[in-house]
């Protein structure tokens, strides 16, 4: 498996979850969950149970297959992440061997006996997902810590993004489960907490921004519409060809590659390893139909054209971070994903060329390829990567957690 997909609390679970309700993902990628309550965890449809961990002060990490694992994990960490961290640093030798058997394949050749030992292979795993909020606190709390258990198995070769979710410190309105009840000042110190772990150990950081939806009406469903733009945008990036299984040497097209090692490049700055810093990505995504309603009902016709400028100014509008200016970004990457005859020379092709110009405009170091699908649509995601110094909205919870600390004090006083 190239990818591994780790899910921390009940936010990076959801989008785990989502992730994997795309087509063939499994074939290319192993899920794991860990999270603390019982709750969240039974409402994964696309993620089994063989993959899930519960996380629980008592009993440490608790395989999803135990009998009587409902009974054991059931109340998270009452969006305390440093509680969470403890009891991670506590069980740490236990995830390293989780993560180890969870890697770790077992192989037979067909020579070998039915009663002959199987033997075991460890699987590569050059790069990794972890998904987590950043409101609450179990993922807070426990993502550094599942980052640094791949990094060991791997002895230090896999590439890790953290795909980390900011609460919603707008009031109530749009609230998750992990969020509800909770301060905004509060859920912005967890959120700084988490943040601070989580760039000394991610290869990058891509952020997506719950206050996004701080001006919708408040409605689980909202949540849900975010985690699958965010999974569609993920599996965009990361997919391509070999998701739909496409044989680029049987189209007359050889569109420029952006592949994971462009994107883990484009989300840090430096010369790598210790001299490197991390980065932290907006991320957006635009969609159009490349048939209308009559090109579906009889082929050949009711095709449409894409207009490259439109479609990279809906990404640019549909950015993950509340406020973030593309025109700060220091890095950019953009992946058009398209029919054939849409990257082909036709009357249909795309002019690649305004999509790169879209790109530049706002930074001097970018990055745009290309992959064909045989979906009857085309996308454009991007990533903008930007110095933790150059976003507001960081700069917004760096000021709330400090008023939080300072109430906190008052309090104690």
């Amino acid at each position: 498996m190239p990818y591994l997909f780790v899910g921390a609390g009940q936010a990076g679970s959801s989008i785990v979850d989502e992730v994997f309700a795309h087509k063939n993902m499994g074939q290319i990628a192993t899920p794991l969950i860990f999270n603390s309550t019982i709750r969240d965890l039974q409402k994964l449809k696309n993620v089994d149970r063989d993959n899930w961990y519960g996380v629980a002060e008592g009993a440490g990490l608790v395989p999803g297959t135990t009998d009587g694992f409902e009974e054991q994990v059931t109340g998270g960490f009452g969006r305390n992440p440093v509680r969470a961290n403890e009891v991670m640093e506590d069980n740490r030798s236990v995830l390293q061997n989780t993560i180890r058997d969870e890697l770790t394949e077992s192989i037979k050749s067909e020579d070998d006996e039915d009663d002959s030992p199987t033997q075991t292979a460890e699987t590569n795993v050059p790069f990794a997902f972890v998904f987590c909020g950043l409101g609450g606190g179990t993922g807070c709390g426990i993502t550094p810590h599942l980052i640094e258990a791949v990094d060991d198995y791997t002895n230090g070769t896999c590439k890790t993004i953290a795909v980390c979710v900011l609460p919603n410190t707008q009031g109530p309105v749009g609230q998750s489960d992990e969020e509800e009840s909770a301060s905004p000042s509060r859920q912005a110190w967890n959120a700084r907490y988490g943040i601070d772990r989580i760039e000394d150990v991610a290869d990058g950081i891509i952020l997506v921004d719950n206050e996004r939806l701080s001006y919708h009406e408040a409605a689980e469903g909202q949540f849900t519409d975010l985690n699958e733009y965010v999974a569609s945008s993920i599996v965009d990036l990361v997919s391509g060809t070999v998701l739909e299984r496409i044989d680029r040497s049987e189209y007359d097209v050889d569109p420029p590659i952006i592949d994971i090692q462009d994107i883990v490049t484009s989300l840090s700055f430096g010369l790598g390893g210790e001299q490197s810093e991390t980065g932290y990505a907006s991320m957006g995504r635009s969609v159009q139909m490349t048939k209308s309603l009559s090109g579906y009902l009889l082929p050949f016709i009711g095709g449409k054209s894409v207009d490259a400028s439109a479609l990279s100014h809906l990404a640019e509008l549909k950015q993950t971070v509340e406020g973030a200016d593309t025109q700060d970004a220091r890095k950019a990457i953009g992946l058009l994903r398209a029919p054939s005859n849409y990257v082909a020379d036709t009357d249909y092709q795309i002019d690649t060329s305004k999509l790169r110009s879209f790109l530049t405009a706002r930074c001097d170091e970018v990055n745009l390829g290309a992959t064909l699908t045989k979906r009857n649509l085309v996308s454009f995601t991007t990533l903008f990567t930007y110095r933790r110094e150059d976003l507001d909205r960081l700069d917004e919870l760096e000021s709330l957690a400090t008023e939080y600390e300072r109430e906190s004090e008052a309090v104690v006083s």
